[in-house]
């Protein structure tokens, strides 16, 4: 009898080498009655789920380190961070994985460990290693079983009081509101240390961190060809392909710019920080998540080069055959000779507004200021009711920065000269308040004003630092809602997504006992008619304005006109149904009456009278 199956265990071998196994494959046979070999990762995660299926108890996962072609032994295996993802949020259940290798680097094998490997093995495997392979099963659960509530006893230990009385208030609440306790978990705690609040607002790592370099060269051109799109529609694109198009666009500018050398940093510290940044984005919002930032930074990166302030990284795209892009954009002066605003910026500035585009909604509970304010909670009474959730991110991002690569650029006392970046970081985040709108909108027409009349004194350094913060943070409203003013089918797609996040905090609102405005009331508001007053209304007097400082945005707002003719055609056709659905009833009642007066003709028709009395009756 094989000891290892009074566990009823399966062992899966990940193995795509010229390698010979096969006496490791005998040994194992000796022990298992079931061996799988696959040599696809594909293949090994639907092997993992059918022994699932197939009633399996435990599944032994032994992944060559070999087969996944690593770099070196800074990386662990992907196979591996994958498997490991699923097991966390429950896609695979009783996996046992063990990293096999010739890499004897403690290093390597500790990171191996650290990244959810039950076991390190060094090959080949000799058969007294494979006859207590199935002891990992056990201490795998325990040692799973321990970190688990080692974390809640943790968190115990921060939130007790908040975490009873929630135990005892989730009675009174229904079924949104479970849904959304994990998103907003933060929105109702009272603990206030800066790193506390961030640490604890924003939601657990969902998305695991994977080898990058397994991603192929033709991959990464269709990335960089999306990058330099305006079609660009993250909607469509993985976390790895996000990951990917953030770190393509950060390190071009740190690598393009001499300025910016000090702040180089290895390619693995710039991955890890990115996934920290996407990890801090709540999953679970419709909207407000981290393809949505991903979408605000590359809108901003797609106006940068428009304004000539970037070299597009994609050397046949759309951006390098407008006329407007390119060196042409360079110069000081516009066609009619008015100065561009856009020479103030400088690469430090230019690496400020795309990185508070990556991070400009970080930890977002997918409910706006207003419930924020109205509901009391420890956010809004923090910034007195003041762009709360605008300065919750800017917080919370430099938090992300000052415990990841970009340290330096959080410490002004020791590098001063790092302020404009924090001013710009800061800046453009709280411009991105939409109840500031009609403001900031003000402030954009008075600076193209000052363009107009010559005004703006370009040798006063601290009027060129005002000017360029009020710049990027029309940038970034811009690039916040660009999506209405990409191609209409993208805009439509986005629109959809939008309206969700508005009915569910309108559910969460009804569920609480909160009056709900109408636009968070399913049914309430036509998308068409959502969609036509807020393009007329609120975004195109931004990009209208945006236009006049910056004449190379001009695009955007025939794009929103155009869109806006779409939507406007959309509802006439609504209103067509609609009427005719109206009508119809009355066309049926109408047939109706006709065929009954039909009927009543019919029955004093002379066929029906009956015959007049003969003088013989």
């Amino acid at each position: 009898m094989k000891g290892s199956n009074v566990n009823n265990c399966t062992v899966v071998v990940f193995h795509n080498t010229e390698e010979n196994i096969q006496s490791t494959l005998d040994s194992l046979a000796s022990q298992f009655d079931n061996v799988i070999v696959q040599t696809s990762k594909n293949h090994i995660i639907e092997a993992l789920k059918n022994q699932q299926q197939y009633g399996t108890t435990c599944t032994l996962l032994l992944i060559d380190a070999e087969s996944c072609n690593l770099r070196n032994d800074r990386e662990c295996p992907d196979l591996l961070l994958n498997v490991v993802s699923l097991l966390e949020d429950k896609t695979l259940t009783n996996v046992v994985p063990i990293v096999c290798s010739e890499c004897e680097s403690p290093p390597f094998m500790v990171k191996c460990l650290q990244e959810g490997a039950a076991d390190y093995l060094l090959k080949p495997l000799s058969e007294d290693v494979i006859k207590t392979l199935f002891l990992n099963v056990t201490r795998y659960k325990r040692n799973r079983s321990k970190k688990t509530l080692d974390h809640l006893n943790q968190v115990n230990r921060v939130s007790e009081p908040e975490d009873q009385h929630e135990e005892n208030d989730t009675h009174s609440k229904g079924e949104v509101w479970l849904k959304f306790k994990e998103r907003l978990k933060g929105v109702f705690h009272e603990h206030w240390l800066s790193k506390l609040v961030a640490d604890y607002y924003t939601p657990k790592p969902s998305v695991r961190r994977s080898s990058m370099s397994s991603m192929l060269s033709d991959r990464k051109e269709f990335l960089k060809a999306q990058i330099c799109s305006w079609e660009f529609l993250p909607l469509d694109l993985d976390f790895k392909d996000l990951v990917q198009i953030v770190f393509m666009i950060l390190n071009q500018v740190l690598t393009t710019f001499d300025e910016l050398e000090p702040l180089r940093v290895s390619d693995a510290d710039l991955y890890h920080f990115i996934f920290d940044i996407c990890n801090f984005y709540h999953g679970t919002n419709p909207y407000h998540n981290f393809k949505h930032a991903v979408d605000v930074l590359q809108a901003n990166y797609y106006f940068l080069c428009k304004l000539g302030l970037l070299e597009p990284m994609c050397s046949d795209c759309e951006l390098l055959s407008n006329n407007n892009s390119g060196t042409q954009n360079t110069q000081n002066h516009h066609d009619d000779g008015i100065p561009s605003i856009q020479k103030l910026m400088k690469p430090l500035d230019i690496f400020a507004l795309l990185m508070a585009s990556i991070g400009h909604d970080v930890g977002h509970p997918g409910v706006n200021n207003s419930f924020m304010i109205n509901t009391s909670t420890p956010l809004a009474i923090l910034y007195n009711d003041k762009s709360v959730l605008e300065s919750f991110h800017a917080m919370s991002f430099y938090h992300l920065m000052q415990s990841n690569c970009f340290r330096k650029l959080t410490d002004l006392r020791a590098n001063p000269e790092y302020s404009t970046f924090r001013k710009i970081v800061v800046n453009s985040i709280l411009a991105t308040d939409m109840s500031m709108h009609d403001e900031y909108v003000s402030k954009i027409k008075d600076q193209a004003e000052r363009l107009r009349k010559n005004e703006i004194d370009f040798s006063d350094a601290s009027v060129c630092e005002k000017e360029k913060i009020l710049l990027c943070g029309a940038l970034i409203k811009c690039a916040d809602i660009s999506n209405c003013a990409r191609p209409f089918e993208s805009a439509k797609r986005w629109a959809k997504i939008l309206a969700e996040e508005f009915f569910e905090q309108g559910d969460l609102e009804r569920e609480l006992g909160m009056p709900v405005l109408p636009i968070n009331q399913r049914g309430k508001i036509p998308l068409t008619d959502f969609q036509i007053t807020f393009k007329r209304f609120i975004a195109l007097k931004l990009f209208v304005a945006v236009t006049e400082v910056t004449p190379e945005m001009q695009f955007t707002v025939d794009q929103i006109h155009a869109n806006v003719d779409i939507w406007e055609s959309m509802k006439m056709d609504e209103c067509k149904h609609l009427k005719q659905q109206q009508q119809q009833p009355q066309e049926q009642e109408q047939e109706q009456e006709q065929q009954q007066e039909h009927m009543e003709k019919d029955a004093v028709t002379p066929n029906n009278v009956p015959p007049e009395p003969s003088v013989e009756d």
